[in-house]
């Protein structure tokens, strides 16, 4: 039983992780509420600064500013302030102590229900919500105990979900919300304005990316070109001049606005900067508008004070041409990115940069056989002595194309060579980039102390190179850690927190990308009309992304929502459009997981025979080595289904095949499902007292590794069945509370009560969850006796 704590006007439940004060609900970012928790609990004594960042961050190496700007945000909460401590009291030179009066209970709710036997009999076939990720994008993970889900740094222990975190540079969506973001680096370079011919409006992003790639050579923190592109999206040039007195940069913020005019032979290009109450202009004049651009921010650079960056070796034609590529990326149009680079001289076409973009290219577009082939054949000819950081761009580029294809050990080697290539040579962006990577590499290993301290390190980079699209990337890896902790619920507020922030920065796929976790955690709390909500919010999937790999994610998991809401036969056409349309060498591991999902369907729909099939299907190696959690869905319906069609023997052998395997692949989740497929065969064959040790032991397991909604409800729709057949009414009764949350939003769980309320005698209860499995259940099949 989970405490609650009440002090002054504020009540905190430790298991919901909700913080309410006299106005209601109040949110509180994870670290913060975590910070606030640890010390309450521990407020018999004063808690040191490294003890409390081991408890928040699950490291000591916290920079000391972040723990004090989070304790800073609790007392804001609480209404304290630095001379008025009345909660937290800080104790010089050592650390922190709560102070305020603290009553706490224990908050138990339980609701009693019913279930029948119609309703175990379809209990015992429910089929196990299995959530993974077959986003390119994203890392799957074993389910190693609670968490789940994403960002790569998140969990690999508990559910499945999968990691998201984004290695790729993010796009900006058409019609992506125009909602500003604050943006507080030391400078930022908006779009340049262009005075000249058609053929040259590339340099509105192009020289704008240039001149801040400059800028942070010479040391100048400059935001992200990503950044600045989603916040002037589907502006006017002079809604982008306004920009330079917008209230969405810092006072201290230097706005500059670079502008072009062609001028016969010549470009002039001026650079207007703004900012801390000053104006200047720095003017110059070249035949080349790119040479112009580099004179014009070394210039820059010198008045404040910088020592301009050495200039690039590389000819004008390369660095036109790479500048026009990284426009038309940084614009999302990777057709003309590829085309400006197919129509190219031989000569430039074979330079290690144009190489590198192509891969790029290639990887935001999702063929991951090309970036292999280009980056490994780049590798030959680009050997760290020559141009190490070219070398560790390269190797982030492969290892992120690793990642999507859940290759660890390969990704891991190359984000170690990237990171000692990239470590003090001034590229804050890549390095981050290669730890952010690296940190989702431990994730996938569950090694979730070297995916903090990585994410960690990640996000000092990203901020030094004024990115805050990274930082942000980061921070929805750490909130996702929430999952892993098995805190789906607090998680779920850091993954809302991170929809919204890339939706304002315009950062297409990490926006979609944050979606689908969220629904995927939805479906974890058995909230599934939250899930479906939120996959209404990407759909149709190609208006909000060009990777093919990554629509298959989307679809596949808006199938799984329409599934859980009774609505088979939509779900059944997204998983057949899917399977019809994918590759089946690019897209196996999908592939297999929809096989997964067809053969749940086909369960729920009472074509068990068609289950068996599609769930043996199901089973491959790439669904082992890619996805624990649906694979050990599809064993589980497999097994469902083999004794649903009086396959019994075929049950009982193939059951002690996936005990023997579990056995042979140990880990705690897993644990849970083969005691449970064991319970369940025993229960089939009519031996419930021999079932329920293995109930007992799954459940236990359950408690033991802090199993989501899913898992407990999953456990509990066998286990009751037995209890009730056994007359053991008043342990099914009181075992029930425990799932009675979710009898409103899951029908497993309303089928529970259904059962229960039959088993007692109680008509008019037993009606009334009859009602609600029946309008949960949607088109699943109804046996006789349940209309």
């Amino acid at each position: 039983m989970s405490p609650v704590y009440r002090f002054r006007d504020f009540q905190l439940n430790s298991a919901t992780r909700e913080l309410r004060g006299p106005d209601g609900a109040i949110e509180l970012h994870a670290s913060a509420f975590d910070c606030l928790l640890y010390l309450i609990t521990h407020r018999e004594r004063a808690v040191g600064r490294d003890e409390l960042m081991a408890a928040v961050w699950g490291r000591a190496d916290v920079a000391d500013s972040l723990l004090g700007q989070t304790v800073l945000k609790v007392r804001r909460v609480l209404g304290d302030t630095g001379s008025e401590q009345h909660s937290i009291r800080t104790v010089p030179r050592f650390g922190y102590r709560w102070i305020a009066p603290v009553d706490s209970s224990s908050d138990v709710v339980v609701e009693t229900g019913g279930f029948d036997s119609t309703a175990a009999q379809a209990l015992h076939s429910a089929p196990i919500r299995y959530l993974s990720d077959s986003n390119p994008i994203t890392v799957r993970l074993p389910r190693p105990r609670i968490i789940a889900f994403v960002a790569g740094a998140v969990f690999l222990a508990i559910a499945c979900l999968g990691i998201l975190a984004v290695l790729l540079r993010p796009t900006a969506p058409s019609g992506a919300p125009g909602t500003s973001t604050t943006i507080s680096t030391p400078a930022v370079v908006l779009p340049a304005l262009v005075d000249a011919g058609e053929d040259w409006r590339w340099l509105r992003l192009g020289l704008m990316d240039l001149i801040a790639g400059r800028l942070r050579r010479g040391n100048l923190g400059t935001a992200a070109s990503e950044t600045v592109v989603a916040l002037a999206r589907g502006n006017s040039e002079a809604d982008v001049a306004a920009l330079l007195d917008s209230a969405q940069f810092a006072d201290s913020t230097l706005r500059i606005l670079p502008r072009v005019r062609r001028h016969g032979d010549e470009w002039d290009v001026s650079l207007t900067v703004r900012g801390n109450g000053r104006e200047w202009i720095v003017e110059t004049r070249h035949r080349d508008a790119l040479v112009a651009a580099r004179d014009a921010a070394d210039t820059l650079l010198v008045r404040l004070g910088h020592t301009p960056g050495s200039s690039p070796d590389s000819s004008n034609a390369l660095a036109e041409l790479l500048q026009r590529t990284r426009a038309a990326m940084l614009s999302d149009q990777l057709q003309l990115a590829g085309d400006l680079i197919r129509r190219a001289d031989a000569s430039l076409r074979e330079q290690p940069e144009i190489t590198l973009r192509l891969a790029q290219i290639e990887l935001r577009a999702g063929d991951y056989d090309s970036v292999e082939q280009r980056i490994g054949d780049l590798l030959d000819r680009v050997p760290a002595a020559t141009d190490p950081a070219l070398r560790g761009r390269a190797l982030n580029t492969l290892a992120a194309s690793y990642v999507r294809r859940d290759r660890a050990d390969e990704a891991q080697r190359s984000y170690d060579e990237a990171i000692a290539l990239l470590t003090d040579r001034q590229e804050p962006d890549a390095l981050g980039l290669s730890l952010l990577g690296r940190g989702l590499v431990a994730t996938m290993r569950g090694d979730h102390a070297r995916a903090i301290a990585d994410l960690g390190l990640a996000r000092s980079e990203m901020e030094a190179a004024g990115n805050a699209l990274g930082t942000a990337q980061v921070d929805l890896n750490l909130g996702l850690i929430d999952v892993l902790r098995g805190r789906p619920a607090s998680a779920l507020s850091a993954l809302e927190d991170a929809t919204l922030r890339f939706g304002r920065m315009g950062a297409q796929e990490e926006h979609v990308f944050s979606l689908v976790s969220t629904a995927e955690v939805h479906q974890l709390l058995l909230d599934h009309d939250a899930a479906l909500a939120v996959t209404d919010r990407y759909w149709p999937p190609e208006s909000h992304t060009q990777n093919r790999r990554l629509r298959w994610k989307l679809t596949l998991v808006r199938a799984e929502a329409l599934g859980e809401k009774g609505r088979l036969d939509e779900a059944q056409t997204q998983a057949e459009h899917l399977l019809r349309e994918s590759d089946p060498d690019a897209d196996a591991g999908t592939r297999a997981e929809t096989a997964a999902l067809l053969a749940h369907l086909a369960l729920a729909r009472g074509d068990p025979g068609e289950a068996a099939r599609r769930a043996r299907g199901a089973l491959t190696p790439t669904l082992q080595a890619s996805d624990q959690c649906r694979y050990t869905a599809a064993w589980m319906t497999r097994l469902r289904a083999l004794r649903a069609s009086g396959a019994a023997a075929e049950a009982a052998t193939e059951t002690r095949e996936w005990r023997d395997w579990v056995a042979a692949h140990p880990d705690p989740w897993r644990q849970i499902y083969a005691d449970l497929a064991l319970a369940e065969q025993a229960a089939g064959e009519g031996r419930h007292r021999d079932a329920l040790p293995y109930f007992e032991r799954s459940l236990t397991q359950v408690d033991r590794t802090g199993a989501v909604p899913a898992d407990l409800v999953q456990v509990l729709a066998g286990y009751l069945p037995s209890l009730i057949a056994l007359g053991r009414r008043d342990e099914a009764r009181a075992l029930s509370a425990r799932i009675a949350r979710w009898a409103d939003t899951d029908w497993r769980a309303a089928a529970a009560f259904v059962a229960i309320n039959d088993a007692l005698g109680a008509t008019p209860a037993r009606e009334r969850a009859q009602a609600r499995w029946t309008s949960l259940a949607g088109q699943r099949h109804r046996t006789p006796a349940t209309p």
